[in-house]
């Protein structure tokens, strides 16, 4: 390693270069290397994982040499600071620096800048970096990758906002009709978050690379999750970026929204392949970007009052020029508001739209405002006639629409609705365009309506810059107390109003920032965020230029907010003791020459002095405040949305908790500290000992109470009871515990699997609970199971030392992983049966935990079962050997048994059909009685110990055989056309069948195949089975279907293979022998007559195709050095040639080419099948006349031939019957 470099800032430069957010460690490792830093892998690692960037980086194992580090800084910049200023700023956690990249460079600014440009500008800022170990670092780089982090995090934050927005609205509108000018629809239930609500392209470019996907519910597709639609997208090329939070599951379907690199890879997506099959699951994909309707608008009116049709249509027709246009009422009927649809026949020119909305957005005194919409993607479907329906299922809809038509065009069945009513979200915008325009046949064929779902665009809020300007002008003409106007603050006020430089302070106001406490505060905010001294003078603020204003306003305004106004008249005497008592707490100024007296104080301190001023019946006494300007969002259907959203009130919300601060007469104060991260709820379950523990500590050391109270699923509220100082200096205390939360994550090893039990957290947390050791355990299901423990570190009072919880995660545990590969389905339920056993024990989960799964790799045929125990390691021993115990009788294991060659071969031919019949009773056991038993040198079956004798028994009670023999004279021919015939009846007969020639010479001999001699090649003309002979080429007619398939499979799979899509009608080929070893090579050669020979009986024209497939076979022969070849009789069979014209013509072809070279040793061999060609081949070699005497000579030979019958001890009647029948067929024709 080279140690004179700072190797820490090296690793940020390299992701600050690339701006990278993650990266490999081999790429890192790489690029390190290239820069001359000699450091290895391992010390890579080690160095993000030290103190100086731990903080920084998250690392995440791939394997055991490769890494992902992601930048992951525990130390953030502030979003408030960035956006409008941090309110918080004594409490903040984060870093403050100028939101301006720009102003970071080294050159002239336009105008003055007041923030922090560096981090280490800032007092607050070096406080946070030495707390986090950030200040060793490079700054400029580190604020650089701060920057980078904070961009890429509101980028993917927005992007997921807008998908989540709960915002928009569906309405559906009755079915539009061109000749209303006025109608009203019932409005649409909302659809549920994360269906339909995309954003819009105009809101976010990141979306066009945003990707919606898909897939049948988890009930009706067990066997795909989002796992498999990563795996099978990746085998198609397409890489997904990231996975956004915002997936939706219901009982119908399951959606999700991928990140693509590229809008491209998308577009390419959809036209290629929208729809990916999936062991027949559909997996559907559409563009999560939505589009703007063209044709239609909404207008939105600020009044409950119905708006006058006539002004409305008018109104509708100036915006939209000459393109006609229907209006329907879209009011719900309790709504504030009034709410129409617009839709236009033409698309509408939005341009122009808005600049004359702009122009004049008040119609009959009322405001309006425009909203856009996106193109309709969804239906709402119904029936008809309720009565005449059953209710409506999600497979009733899919059968009712066709199941064709429902694959290609339905995206999802978003929701069904009282068994009434549906909403089905479809592939596209013009999918939906084309049920609409059939939308009176659906109704007429399937009585269903459809009506499409109309979703608003939310209109983009204010920006920042616009909001500032519109509150100083508002602030400018409101005034808040107009009773109170001393005379000696106009002049003042209005010489500031003329001079830029001079901030007007308003009357109200100033009791708070001259006052001696709250003024100080107020300096000192407008000093650390500005950088400027405050000086009041009269009623006015002196600033140092023109250019600060803007924002000095903005921050004054933010510091008052702080604060609540009451004028209170008439006081009594114990309400002025109230104030002069507290004046540190609170200002006051009375009114000259009146009974008023206006109070000012932060609103808890209010709440605790004068709470009288906060009760409901207090109306005529309201609170004077700031005030605070309203922007209402688009109308929704539920009323709590249509509220106005305070847009200079509104709180910021920090990590840190909010409090809520409650009082009595005796200074008792309660503190609501909320807790609404989800890891910290474990902490608080009724098993934890933390509650307990925390209690105590907090009544020992702050003399408070602690009350506990769960507010909701998501939420916690914890409620510090006591003395206003001691409840001030427990919460500190409570921020300080909670952020020491730490995390230790524990997976296996290869040599272990514990930590994949899910209920070894159960176990786990037991012990440490024992250890007196503060934690939470949980199981995340992530690289196949892990172990996740969270404790608090460096805590004087809950703190955890890490090598605790080692000893007791691993070194207290004892484990075992049982193996087990099997085809027992029987042994797979009692595994089952054990491990539901075992989890009904009283102590699983404390001294036991076990897992039985499923290993990658299994099938239906073989499974890979593995058990993993963990726990005390008595218990652990004892059910294990239980699995073994199981395992040992039912696990299938061969067995041996003792049979000879004679006796398997019974077996698999006479008995085949009981071996296949006792394998299928015993098929859950995992029988097995034929693979083996072949083997050598013993005969094996595979089965269970307990089955090994029964199985024993059956077989030898079958293998018992006994041989019946007897020998006949018959005609060969007689033999071989009977033979299959008599096996046949055989093996009914359970015995199996020999037919052997007698080894004595017989009465009458066949003719021997004749051998002929020309100059030194001979041919032989042979009577037998092409693939029996002896050849180093084996000649196949490739055109004949019953010899090609012959040969092919006599010559097994390896032939079968190397034929594999060849034509052989049309393509001559030349293949390995397979399993016909006699021979060398076998040729296919396509032959048919020629068609002439088949219309017109031109028998030259067939000779001529004759002896050219004789001689293109011996040409091949010759060029490969092959000695011999044997060919097969063409044409005799299914083309019924005559047997004389096919024999002289390959006989000549074959005398033809061997004399043509006289050098060649060449054997041509015709093996011929059929009796009478035999004959006619063997008199044309011999040169002898063809007819009758030569056909009943071949016919006449008869040959001593003996009948073997092997048959079973329990079948020998059987076989002694069959001898004689055998005999009585073949005998006769001998005498005749």
């Amino acid at each position: 390693m080279a140690f004179a470099l700072n190797l820490p800032n090296e690793i940020l430069s390299v992701f600050d270069n690339l701006h990278r957010k993650e990266m490999r460690s081999n790429d890192l490792h790489r690029i390190l290397n290239n820069r001359n830093i000699q450091i290895s892998m391992d010390e890579i690692i080690q160095i993000v994982r030290s103190s100086s960037l731990s903080n920084l980086f998250n690392v995440q194992s791939l394997s055991n040499d490769s890494y992902v580090i992601q930048l992951s800084p525990k130390l953030t910049l502030c979003e408030y600071f960035l956006r409008k200023g941090c309110r918080n700023k004594m409490q903040c956690t984060k870093l403050h620096v100028c939101r301006f990249i720009s102003h970071a460079f080294n050159r002239p600014l336009d105008k003055p800048c007041y923030y922090p440009h560096k981090l280490s500008q800032h007092s607050h800022n070096v406080l946070l970096l030495k707390q986090f170990n950030y200040d060793a670092l490079d700054e400029d780089i580190l604020l650089h990758l701060l920057r980078l982090h904070y961009t890429i995090t509101s980028q993917q934050s927005r992007a997921e906002n807008q998908i989540n927005s709960n915002q928009q609205s569906s309405f559906q509108p009755s079915r539009f009709h061109s000749n209303d000018s006025q109608a009203k629809g019932p409005i649409c239930p909302p659809t549920p978050t994360s269906q339909l609500n995309k954003p819009s392209v105009l809101t976010d470019n990141v979306i066009e690379g945003q990707l919606d996907i898909s897939i049948p519910s988890q009930q009706d597709a067990n066997d795909i999750d989002l796992e498999i639609v990563e795996l099978i997208l990746a085998g198609k090329d397409i890489i997904i970026e990231q996975i956004l939070s915002n997936q939706t599951s219901n009982e119908f379907y399951r959606r999700y929204t991928i990140q693509l690199k590229t809008k491209q890879i998308i577009d390419n997506i959809l036209q290629n392949e929208p729809i990916i099959m999936y062991n027949n699951i559909p997996m559907k994909m559409k563009r999560t970007m939505r589009q703007k309707d063209k044709c239609i608008f909404a207008l939105k009116f600020d009044t409950d009052q119905k708006i006058d049709n006539t002004r409305l249509n008018l109104y509708v027709k100036m915006l939209v020029g000459k393109v006609h246009s229907n209006v329907f009422d879209m009011t719900n009927d309790d709504s504030d508001e009034q709410l129409h649809l617009i839709r236009c026949d033409e698309p509408i020119d939005f341009e122009h739209l808005h600049q004359t909305h702009k122009a004049k957005n008040i119609l009959q005194g009322y405001h309006v405002t425009v909203i856009e919409v996106y193109e309709a993607e969804a239906l709402a479907v119904s029936f008809v006639n309720r009565s005449l329906h059953q209710s409506m299922t999600l497979s009733r809809l899919r059968q009712w629409i066709g199941e064709h038509r429902w694959q290609q065009d339905v995206f999802a069945c978003l929701c069904i609705q009282n068994g009434t009513n549906a909403e089905i979200e479809l592939m596209s915008p013009e999918v939906t365009s084309k049920w609409l325009s059939e939308a009176s046949r659906i109704e007429k064929d399937l009585s269903l309506v459809i009506h499409p779902i109309i979703d608003f665009i939310r209109p983009p809020e204010k920006k920042e810059e616009e909001q500032d300007e519109e509150i100083i002008n508002l602030l400018a003409k409101t005034k808040l107390s107009p009773s109170i106007s001393p005379s000696s603050s106009i002049g003042d006020s209005q010489k500031a109003e003329n001079d830029l430089t001079s901030y007007p302070v308003k009357p109200d106001w100033r009791i708070v920032l001259t006052h001696p406490t709250f003024g100080d505060e107020y300096k000192k905010y407008i000093r650390e965020n500005l950088n400027i001294p405050v000086q009041i003078t009269g009623s006015s603020i002196q600033l140092p230029n023109a250019q600060i204003r803007k924002e000095f306003a903005r921050y004054t305004n933010m510091f008052i907010q702080k604060f609540i106004f009451h004028e209170v008249s008439n006081l009594d005497g114990a309400q002025v003791k109230i104030i002069k008592s507290n004046y540190t707490r609170m200002a006051h100024k009375w009114q000259q020459n009146t009974n008023i007296t206006l109070i000012a104080a932060r609103r808890d301190t209010m709440g605790e002095l004068f709470p009288s001023l906060s009760l409901p019946n207090q109306q005529k006494k309201k609170p004077r405040t700031t005030p605070a300007f309203t922007y209402r969002p688009p109308s929704t259907p539920r009323k709590q949305e249509q509220q106005s959203t305070p847009l200079i009130a509104e709180q910021p919300r920090h990590e840190s908790p909010t409090t809520q601060i409650k009082s009595n007469k005796d200074q008792i104060q309660t503190l609501s500290y909320p807790i609404e991260n989800s890891v910290y709820f474990p902490f608080f379950s009724s098993t934890n000992s933390f509650p307990g523990r925390l209690n105590t500590y907090l009544s020992n050391s702050f003399n408070i109470k602690l009350d506990i109270k769960p507010v909701s699923s998501t939420k916690i509220v914890l409620e510090l009871i006591g003395q206003p100082k001691d409840v001030s200096d427990a919460r500190p205390v409570l921020t300080s515990l909670f952020a020491s939360l730490k995390t230790k994550i524990y997976s296996d090893s290869n040599s272990s699997c514990k930590f994949s039990i899910p209920d070894l957290y159960r176990v786990v947390q037991l012990r440490l609970d024992k250890c007196s050791i503060v934690s939470s355990c949980s199981f995340s299901t992530r690289n196949d199971g892990v172990l996740l423990v969270r404790y608090f570190a460096d805590h004087p009072q809950f703190g955890v030392d890490e090598k605790e919880i080692d000893d007791v995660v691993q070194r207290s545990l004892f484990n075992i992983s049982y193996p087990v590969e099997t085809t027992s389905k029987k042994l797979g339920i009692k595994f089952e049966e054990l491990e539901k056993k075992i989890k009904q024990r009283t102590d699983y989960g404390e001294n036991i935990c076990c897992l039985y799964k499923y290993q990658k790799g299994s099938t239906d045929q073989t499974r890979l079962i593995s058990i993993h125990l963990c726990g005390t390691e008595s218990v652990v021993r004892e059910l294990y050997q239980e699995f073994k115990k199981i395992s040992d009788e039912y696990l299938p294991i061969p067995c041996n048994i003792q049979l000879n060659s004679d006796q398997v071969n019974f077996l698999l031919t006479v008995y085949l059909g009981d071996l296949i019949e006792f394998e299928k009773q015993n098929e859950t056991d995992g029988v097995d009685l034929r693979s083996k038993l072949k083997n050598e040198p013993a005969s094996q079956f595979i089965a269970p110990k307990y089955l090994h004798a029964k199985i024993k028994l059956f077989i030898l009670e079958m293998s018992q055989l006994k041989v019946l023999s007897k020998e006949i004279k018959c005609a060969k021919q007689l033999i071989h056309k009977k033979k299959d015939e008599l096996y046949e009846l055989a093996l009914k007969s359970r015995c199996l069948l020999s037919i052997t020639l007698s080894p004595q010479a017989t009465a009458f001999r066949r003719m021997a195949p004749t051998i002929s001699k020309v100059s030194s090649e001979t041919i032989n003309i042979s009577n037998g089975d092409l693939t029996t002979e002896r050849a180093d080429v084996l000649v196949v007619c490739s055109s004949s279907a019953k010899l090609c398939g012959s040969v092919i499979r006599a010559a097994g799979k390896q032939v079968e293979q190397e034929l594999n899509e060849i034509d052989l009608t049309k393509n001559a080929t030349d293949t390995s022998v397979g399993n016909l070893k006699q021979a060398k090579r076998l040729l296919f050669l396509p032959w048919t007559p020629p068609a002439s020979f088949l219309s017109n009986q031109d028998t030259d024209v067939l000779r001529q195709s004759i002896s050219a497939f004789v001689k293109q076979a011996i040409q091949f022969t010759i060029q490969r050095k092959f000695k011999s070849i044997a060919f097969p009789a063409i044409g005799c069979g299914g083309f019924g040639i005559q047997p004389d014209i096919i024999a002289k013509t390959m006989i000549n072809a074959a005398r033809e080419e061997l004399t043509a070279d006289p050098t060649n040793q060449l054997v041509v061999t015709f093996a011929v099948q059929q009796a009478h060609v035999y004959d006619v081949f063997n008199a044309t070699l011999k040169g002898a006349p063809i007819g009758d005497g030569i056909r009943s000579h071949s016919l006449s030979d008869q040959e001593k031939f003996t009948i073997t019958l092997t048959t079973s001890n329990s079948h020998i009647q059987t076989a002694n019957n069959l001898l004689t029948t055998i005999e009585n067929v073949l005998v006769p024709s001998f005498s005749s």
